[in-house]
């Protein structure tokens, strides 16, 4: 009896860690450009190693985006999206900060976005100083990989 009870608790551990190590992971990176009237455009990419459904909340310098209307973003392993881009000028020192969370529900008001409520999936942090050329290091603003969940 001992001997059956020590192998379903090794079989019951060992799926345990198992789910862990198949469950899926987001990554999330900025990718920064100069526009044609010098603005700094910082667009958000996201990729999945295995089939997600999420909605996204964006945060930057003087804005927070969402993916909103009720629809969540589907996503597939190896197909990258770009999710959403914001728009700002930057000068030489200036700090950015950038605040991404993945959600597993729709965020389908104002109100919800500025406070979201429900299973946050991950978070993602980016800080970036601007450079003397008045761009981000693309160091500070380069993938960062999670598990959701």
């Amino acid at each position: 009896m001992r001997r059956a009870l020590i192998v379903v608790c090794a079989l019951i551990l060992n799926a345990s860690l198992l789910q862990r190590a198949w469950a899926a992971q987001a990554c999330v990176w900025i990718v920064e450009s100069v526009e044609d009237d010098g603005a700094h455009m910082f667009r958000l990419n996201l990729s999945v190693d295995a089939p997600a459904s999420v909605a996204v909340r964006f945060k930057g310098p003087g804005f927070t985006s969402a993916s909103m209307g009720g629809d969540m973003i589907q996503l597939d392993p190896g197909a990258p999206k770009d999710i959403d881009a914001d728009g700002f000028d930057v000068s030489a020192g200036d700090d950015i900060h950038f605040d991404v969370e993945l959600f597993d529900h729709p965020l389908t008001t104002w109100e919800e976005m500025d406070n979201p409520t429900g299973k946050r999936l991950a978070a993602f942090a980016f800080n970036a100083k601007v450079g003397q050329d008045e761009r981000a290091s693309p160091a500070d603003l380069a993938k960062q990989c999670k598990p959701l969940g």
